[in-house]
């Protein structure tokens, strides 16, 4: 008894606390408010913390709480970093160190003791070995380069081995958390005179806070022994340290640690212990330590929590929990109805339930004055109001008992007072305890929620939930259609079902156009077309019933479902038939395609079938012995507990159950209700006319509580109505609104703006307090009032393999189109709904093809192109497709009149996968596979072009448009998932299930997501937003690969905007939409933008990006002002360039040099018409990038300079000689410019060396002479470009952001303010362009006006942009003819030309070169000429020279047999000067000065007489692009060979050598020249312009006399061979 009662007093204690320190009912009631720790999901227990306290308060470290002054340093720490009570000792009168910005000091004794005293971990810093240092000054000690502790949460701290963090308050509790033990070390043995010891001897605690109700001591020693009969102590135990009363012996509960208190129970009787039992008890091990609130059972291995002790059921194993609890109560206590609990008088029906069942807190209403029906022996009374009311109120269950009978059987009687006590219990048996908010079934072996009682469905086994129900309802009141429950009449077709059956949102929606059929009692009324479509839209199942006997065609089989089959399927060795009837009763057994066969039913099967969880047998054997494999899940899917199943992510907690063991819906949290309801703490969600009501409603009956009884003020402001909760009165707001922060208005929910999955399947529309859907046209509202259908039956196109399949979505009919004649997968399809066609590509056509829905024709839409993917805008009837080889979209006008494709997009497309077209937005869609994965969208006309998704991505391959939500879905074949987004990227979901393992192709039609797994040879479906309700709909032997939803209204209802305008060509939707027109390659659009038409201009803009080159007319200006994308353009992608950085380009050669700092190269490319090809790499760096680069037109040389070698230096190409221009006070050119008519070059010098000057745009002649600084006032110049005459340069300066210009001789600067971002200029005639690079990159140009003008603006990078007319690179000089009889290098002068050599070799006489003697044989010297190294070196892969010269290495192979002769240096030799005349003959050197020299074809002339007459007898002619020429034999020179070489030499005789050499030389070179030539020209190639020596003008003439192959894969191909240059 005295037990029972010490346990109603500590749960009395233990509930007061609750209700006072508890904490909001959104997270636990262990949560501990702004304690610097989440304890709380949602975060709110840290939530509207103090930042700042009080003057007379102090503030925790944290920053979270503000605590009185008075509490710190009381020895209870109130904060949870217990920064109160930190440095308190006696030694803080000696602190030492300053911390937390000086809010905290700390003494010598608390540094590096292995806990952070300080926040900033200041206390432990420098604490090599562990030592404690008490630091000299009160100054911040300096962090320490050790390494960083393990950093424990607030609320913990360091255990000394500095490896585990353990709670503060495990610290002195009596217990070793730290695996090291030092949570128990220095712990206080002794304690100062006003503090208590707690009982394990290791904690003290102020006095005023032993029996406050509050637990200090881990223990609990505290708090022990507090009630009065403590006074009767007559049990001293834990070394006397401890004593307990006589009620307290073998109570079952351990009060002394050494569990002397319980011992020799057994033998002895309670009763007859005495108060003077002073005996020693024996040594005991401790026991299990219980956290606060919890209790040892008496077997001493269970914990259980205090209000379960004596609940009426058991807790503990062995029972102890409801042993020794009271059978009877005092006079003045109230017994709970379980029997085995008594509570004060006082405490029923003060809204604390004290009793476990309640029973102490139930019947507590006003309303029980009019008391008039007594129950449950008289210990009950309840109104009449709770008679027959679908609640049990009385156990005895009277109150609902003869309610058939409507009568009021019940009379008012005369009976104890309401405020009296009931009486107490008999022996009779208890009944079944049920969770709140649950009563038993009238077996008494169930317990069911009270909302399920009468609402339609048994529940209880004994059916008993749906007895005595209510079978007539009140004139305001609707009755659910199953009888049993009355709802509000306003609560009828409000959106919300009230009844179990939904009946009260039946026939809510306007009757469906088009009503044909009655059912469901004629409560609906469906079209025809929903008749006998598979789908189930009455009750009754009516509408689908008697359908077979509607018959198929002629050429159909029926199934015995009554589908329909093609009769080409019949006993194929493939059940069609779900039924499997088409494959019973074959004459004969089918021959399999596939490797595999049922051993005994004798269907085909495949390898990928086999265990694959379908039964595809009907013997079942492909399921047999199947190997269980270990179960990995995605990186989007949740493992549930049993690890059995892999489910998607997004079904975790969404109120269904997909994990066997129902894991997915456990730990989800608290469960948020709708606005209008409350929140109970048990996650049930209540009506607020249920909070409050005298009512245990919840589960844990936080709907009532003392706060109940505070009513609503009158003038309480609420916008919609106050209503009181346990916590006072709240402000209401009806359904469909919320509360808003003032916590007085109520503002509409708008249900539409997320577009939540359930609300509409299509269009939402938003009314006050509630909304509405609607369908688009073409669909009927169901019966649901959510989700729209389509009337008539859909169709699933797909591909299997080679064959097309019609497979209707309703009927489950399915038939094959006979006219496809592809001999490979068909692996793209679209259709045309208006021309009944069916578009295709296969693997083995280069074309587009049809096939008639009917059946009995096919055609071809366009041939010659390859296409990796295909889309049909049926609205303005155009053809879209990719082509993946040239990495373009290309699109085609459908029509009588044949016309040419236009490009539509070739702008930095890597890998486009699969495109997918929503002609109602003017939008396109497509997947990229290249090195950045993305999906993205543009225009139909190519403009706004912008990447939607670019994460959560792996591999995305097919793509497909919901127009109905909005949103774009993908495959993605390495995550195995399907994902989608909006149209603008957002709202990223990822569904991955093992069923998405492999998806090819998809399409989606209205709620249903379809695609194909290729690899499982299977066509799926699924809701598009959960993908659950999965379907098998086709699997086959043959690979499925494309699909696509046939239907009439999926292509009609949007206006053709292409219809009004009048395009030459083509007309395509910009986005919007709106209708543009596109012209086809090599046409313009004029100014109208109607017409297309030949180019009266020809001058265009070359633009550079990474891995492309723009060509763009000038013309296209006038008709695309201000354009958000690219104009008329043709985008060409260089071959194996991805980091592309200069460009130069030979309009005489058409040739384009790019160097590439990924491969650190220049290489040259051919660009013949719409065709860029690879001519191969003219200069290879290692460990050094080229930063400017120009080439000579003329000669085909190549200025430039890179990182390792700042200098100006030129190189001849394809001889690779390379000779320094200029080096002294070069910093680094960033530009090079050259003029060759004039001679002139111009560069740009940045950071100049020993000089204050920043960049200088400096001038001089091409063999860099006459240097001269024409412009020092620039920042940043680049871009040089001279004007047409030479007289002028233009620069860009990105640090002023100008264009400025100047005249070679210094005068005439002009600038012109071009804004931030200036990055480039061109100049083209008398129009000045350039680009400005921001947020976007944009080209402006200056009109007549000199207006600034914008012309486009795009996304793609650009790095440069040059311009090209007819009056560029016209004009000539001395080194076009015969590379001015130079052997190494001609390079113009103003006044003429100078030969010059290669860096390691020297001038013997005007024009010719040899080796110079500065190296020792077998070396040769670098570059910089500062050291030699030895030939093998050179080009080896490894860098030697300092310079890194001996890595400039040639990519094209020089002509074999050639070398240079190193004469003897003659005495007093200088450089000759510059020529004054043009050279007079066509050197031996032929074949080495061509323009850019990839190859020169000299043709050897069979003519006698020509030798005779031409070459005086001393050589014989040759023809160059129709010019005779003499090739001199030995000794002989001149333009005739009319000079002895003895004659003509200006030194010793030895030079004689030389000249024969040169002679051997150039016969060997010109013959090499001629053979390889012939052998490129063999190749094929395009008809060129030019004129003299340049390389196309000698091509021309060869491609006038060989036989081309244009379609030869050799054609152009560079030589592989690498030689050093120089």
């Amino acid at each position: 008894m005295g037990g029972g009662r010490r346990l109603c007093a500590v749960l009395l204690l233990w509930s007061g606390l609750l209700q006072v320190h508890s904490i909001s009912l959104k997270c636990g009631r262990g949560a501990q408010m702004c304690d610097g720790e989440l304890d709380c999901k949602d975060g709110s227990d840290e939530e509207d913390c103090a930042s700042e306290c009080v003057k007379d308060q102090f503030q925790c470290a944290d920053g979270k709480r503000c605590i009185d002054a008075a509490q710190v340093c009381d020895g209870v720490p109130q904060c949870r970093d217990r920064s109160d009570e930190i440095g308190c000792e006696k030694q803080i009168d000696g602190c030492v160190l300053h911390c937390d910005h000086n809010r905290r000091c700390v003494p010598a004794n608390s540094l590096c003791d292995g806990k952070e005293d300080c926040s900033d971990g200041s206390d432990e810093a420098n604490c090599d070995d562990q030592a404690k240092e008490a630091p000299r000054s009160t100054s911040m000690p300096v962090t320490a380069a050790v390494s960083t502790p393990v950093k424990c949460q607030l609320g913990s701290t360091l255990c000394s081995n500095r490896i585990q963090c353990v709670s503060y308050n495990h610290f002195c509790d009596g217990e070793a958390d730290c695996k090291d033990g030092s949570d128990e070390d220095d712990c206080a043995l002794e304690c100062n005179e006003g503090q208590f010891q707690c009982a394990h001897g290791k904690k003290c605690i102020g006095a005023d806070q032993v029996c406050d109700g509050v637990a200090q001591c881990q223990d609990r020693s505290d708090e022990m022994h507090c009630k009065k009969q403590t006074e009767s102590c007559i049990h001293h135990c834990d070394q006397n340290r401890r004593c307990v009363p006589a009620t307290f012996l073998c109570d079952g509960e351990r009060d002394c640690l050494d569990g002397s208190d319980e011992t020799n129970c057994a033998s002895e009787d309670k009763g007859e212990k005495g108060p003077g039992s002073t005996s020693s008890p024996a040594e005991s091990s401790t026991p299990i330590k219980c956290q606060l609130g919890s209790q040892l059972c008496m077997n001493g291995v269970q914990c259980v929590s205090y209000n379960h002790f004596c609940d009426g059921e058991a807790d503990c194993k062995d029972g102890s929990d409801e042993a020794d609890c009271a059978s009877e109560c005092d006079r003045d206590q109230f017994q709970c109805a379980h029997g085995k609990k008594c509570v004060d008088e006082d405490q029923v029906c003060d809204g604390v339930a004290q009793c476990q069942d309640r029973s102490d807190e139930m019947h507590c209403k006003k309303q029980t004055e009019s008391c008039i029906h007594h129950c449950d022996q008289n210990r009950r009374c309840v109104p009449a109001t709770f008679l027959c009311d679908g609640e049990k109120d009385c156990l005895d269950g009277t109150d609902e008992a003869n309610c058939e009978d409507k009568e009021d059987v019940y009379k008012k009687e005369e009976g104890p007072s309401s405020t009296s006590l009931p009486a107490t219990a008999d022996g009779s048996s208890t009944p079944m305890k049920c969770q709140l908010g649950s009563k038993p079934c009238k077996n008494q072996l169930q317990c069911v929620p009270y909302n399920h009682f009468c609402d339609g469905e048994a529940d209880c086994k004994d059916g008993s939930d749906e007895e005595e129900c209510t079978s007539s309802c009140e004139t305001d009141q609707f009755q659910c259609a199953h009888g049993k429950k009355c709802i509000a009449q306003g609560q009828v077709c409000d959106g919300v079902p009230q009844c179990q059956d939904r009946s009260d949102e039946l026939q809510c929606a306007k009757q469906m156009k088009g009503c044909d059929h009655q059912c469901d009692d004629d409560r609906h009324c469906i079209p025809k077309s929903f008749l006998c479509d598979g789908e189930r839209d009455c009750m009754d199942l009516s509408d689908e019933a008697n359908c077979a006997e509607m018959g198929c065609s002629p050429m159909e089989f029926q199934c015995v479902s009554g589908k329909c089959m093609s009769a080409t399927m019949l006993c194929d060795g493939h059940p069609d038939c779900q039924d499997r009837s088409d494959e019973d009763d074959c004459p004969t057994v089918p021959v399999c395609t596939t490797k595999h066969s049922c051993p005994q039913s004798k269907e085909c099967l495949v390898q990928e079938w086999l265990c694959d969880g379908d039964l595809d047998c009907k013997d079942g054997t492909d399921e047999m012995d199947c190997p269980e494999l270990p179960l990995n899940c995605g990186k989007f899917q949740w493992l549930c507990k049993s690890k059995t199943k892999c489910v998607p992510t997004a079904w975790r907690c969404d109120d269904t159950k997909d994990c066997d063991d129902g894991s997915d819906e456990a730990e989800c949290g608290m469960v948020k209700c709708p606005p209008h309801q409350f929140q109970c703490g048990s996650q049930d969600c209540l009506d607020q006319i249920q909070v409050c009501n005298h009512n245990t409603d919840c589960a844990d009956g936080s709907d009532e509580g003392v706060s109940c009884q505070i009513k609503c003020r009158e003038d309480s402001r609420c916008s919609q109505g106050c209503y009181n909760t346990p916590r006072g009165p709240h402000c209401r707001c009806a359904a469909g609104f919320r509360l808003m922060e003032d916590g007085l208005t109520c503002a509409d929910i708008d249900e539409c703006e997320d577009r939540l999955p359930g609300v509409c399947s299509q269009l939402c529309i938003n009314t006050q307090g509630s909304y509405k859907c609607d369908c688009h046209p073409g669909y009927i509202m169901e019966t649901d009032g959510h989700h729209c259908k389509i009337t008539g039956e859909p169709l699933l196109l797909t591909s299997i393999q080679t064959d097309l399949f019609l497979f209707g979505l309703r009927t489950g009919s399915l038939d094959m189109l006979s006219a496809s004649s592809a001999r490979k997968a068909i692996l793209s399809l679209d259709y045309d709904w208006r021309d009944q066609r069916v578009f295709w590509v296969s693997l083995d056509t280069d074309s587009i093809r049809w096939s008639s829905l009917d059946q009995k024709s096919t055609g071809t839409v366009i041939k010659g192109v390859r296409a990796d993917s295909i889309a049909f805008d049926w609205l303005g009837r155009n053809m879209y497709w990719i082509d993946g080889v040239n990495s373009q979209i290309v699109a085609i006008r459908l029509g009588k009149v044949p016309v040419n494709h236009s490009i539509i997009l070739d702008e930095d497309l890597d890998q486009p996968r699969s495109l997918a077209l929503l002609p109602q937005k003017g939008l396109m869609f497509w997947t990229e596979i290249g090195n950045v994965v993305k999906i993205e969208r543009a225009g139909m006309d190519g403009s706004e072009r912008i990447a939607v998704v670019n994460s959560s991505l792996g591999w995305p391959g097919g793509v497909a448009v919901d127009a109905i939500s909005e949103r774009v879905y993908w495959t993605d074949e390495r995550l195995r998932a399907i994902g989608s987004a909006t149209l603008a990227g957002d709202d990223i979901r990822i569904l991955q299930m093992k069923e998405t393992n492999n998806p090819f192709s998809l399409a989606v039609f209205n709620d249903v997501l379809y695609w194909s797994d290729a690899r499982k040879r299977v066509v799926l479906a699924a809701h598009k937003n959960s993908g659950k309700n999965l379907k098998v709909l086709l699997k086959r032997p043959g690979q499925p690969f494309g699909v696509k939803v046939i239907h009439p209204f999926l292509q009609m209802g949007v206006e053709n905007r292409c219809e009004k305008m009048s395009c030459s060509h083509m007309c395509v939707f910009a986005p919007g939409p709106k209708a543009v027109c596109k012209c086809p390659a090599g046409l313009l659009l004029a100014e109208d933008g109607l017409t297309c038409s030949t180019m009266v201009n020809s001058a265009y803009l070359l633009m550079l990006s990474p891995s492309t080159v723009t060509k763009i007319y000038l013309q296209s200006r006038h008709a695309a002002a201000d354009l958000q994308g690219w104009p008329e353009h043709l985008a060409l992608q260089v071959p194996g360039i991805n980091e592309a950085t200069i460009m130069d380009y030979s309009l005489r050669d058409r040739t384009l040099l790019v160097t590439d700092d990924g491969t650190t190269s220049l290489s040259a490319f051919k660009l013949r018409g719409s065709d860029l090809s690879a001519q191969g790499p003219l200069l290879k760096l290692l460990g050094n990038t080229i930063t400017a680069m120009a080439v000579d037109w003329v000669t085909g040389n190549v200025y430039w300079s890179s990182n390792k070698q700042n200098r100006l230096q030129v190189t001849s190409i394809p001889s690779a000689h390379t000779a320094i221009l200029l080096k002294e006070g070069i910093g680094k050119l960033e530009s090079i410019a050259l003029h060759p008519p004039s001679g002139r070059v111009c560069f740009t010098n940045v950071r100049l060396q020993g000089t204050d000057t920043g960049a200088t745009v400096e001038c001089a002649d091409m063999d860099g002479g006459k240097r001269s600084v024409v412009w020092q006032d620039a920042v940043r110049p680049t871009s040089l470009v001279f004007s047409s005459n030479g007289d002028t340069i233009y620069w860009a300066d990105k640090g002023l952001g100008t264009i400025g210009s100047v005249k070679l001789d210094e005068s005439g600067y002009k600038e012109l303010q071009a804004g931030e971002g200036v990055a480039a200029v061109a100049l083209s005639d008398s129009v000045l362009l350039w680009m400005t690079v921001g947020d976007k990159k944009r080209l402006w140009y200056s009109d007549e006006q000199k207006e600034n003008k914008l012309w486009f603006e795009v996304d793609t990078e650009v790095i440069s942009v040059k311009a090209f007319s007819k009056s560029s690179q016209t004009g000539s000089n001395h080194c076009s003819e015969n590379n001015g009889n130079c052997h190494h290098l001609c390079l113009a002068t103003p006044a003429g030309w100078t030969c010059r050599c290669a860096h390691d070799h020297i001038l013997f006489n005007d024009t010719h070169c040899g080796l110079a003697r500065h190296c020792a044989d077998g070396s040769r010297q670098c570059l910089d000429q500062l050291s030699c190294q030895p030939i093998e070196k050179f080009c080896n892969g490894r860098v030697d020279c300092h310079d890194h010269s001996d890595e400039n290495c040639a990519g094209l192979k020089q002509p074999t047999g050639v070398e240079d002769v190193a004469p003897p240096q003659p005495h007093g030799s200088s450089p000759p000067p510059p020529h004054s005349r043009p050279p007079g003959n066509l050197s031996e050197v032929t074949g080495l000065n061509s323009t850019l020299g990839i190859g020169v074809l000299v043709k050897n002339l069979d003519a006698q007489q020509c030798s005779h007459s031409r070459c005086s007898g001393n050589g014989r002619c040759v023809e160059i692009d129709g010019y005779t020429a003499c090739v001199c034999s030995l000794a002989y020179s001149g333009e005739s060979c009319q000079d002895h070489i003895l004659k003509v030499m200006q030194g010793p005789i030895i030079y004689g050598g030389a000249g024969l050499c040169a002679g051997v030389v150039v016969i060997a070179v010109v013959a090499v020249l001629v053979t390889r030539r012939r052998a490129n020209t063999s190749r094929g190639g395009c008809p060129a312009e030019g004129n003299g020596t340049t390389m196309m003008a000698l091509e021309k003439k060869a491609e006038t006399t060989v036989i081309t192959d244009t379609s030869s894969a050799n054609a152009d191909k560079p030589e592989e061979a690498v030689s050093s240059v120089g």
